[in-house]
């Protein structure tokens, strides 16, 4: 299995912000913080040509239940999707939590809780950009 997923759409980046949006709820996760990258590095006076915004995304029981098993897991949260641009193609990606975490953690102990966060994670992407 790769250690990413990402996917193209048809739709405006600013239709799948708002398709994400909805993914986000429907899934039982919250938005935390977004960033604009784009206007960010903007404000500091540099030129992004692709759209870029990346939201940090979670499951608060989830989060607390992964990290009452291994609290060092908290480099890892939230997680992050991204929704972008790249040669005039929406994108939508995420780097999967399964092997990242099995790589800081034992992930036996943790399957069932990791294994449907990425599905979960995975389903949102998907519902982002058709």
């Amino acid at each position: 299995m790769p250690d990413i997923y990402i996917k193209n759409s048809q739709l405006s980046v600013s239709e799948v912000i708002e398709k994400f949006k909805q993914a986000v709820t429907d899934n039982q996760f919250g938005i935390l913080h977004v960033f604009d990258i784009k206007q960010t590095l903007a404000d500091k006076g540099q030129e992004l040509a692709e759209e870029c915004h990346i939201f940090e995304v979670c499951n608060p029981k989830v989060a607390k239940d992964i990290l009452e098993k291994d609290v060092n897991l908290a480099i890892m949260l939230p997680c992050r999707i991204s929704v972008y641009t790249q040669d005039n193609v929406t994108k939508v990606g995420l780097a999967l939590p399964f092997r990242q975490i099995a790589q800081l953690s034992n992930i036996n102990r943790l399957l069932p809780l990791v294994e449907p966060v990425e599905k979960s994670l995975i389903k949102i992407v998907d519902q982002s950009i058709a």
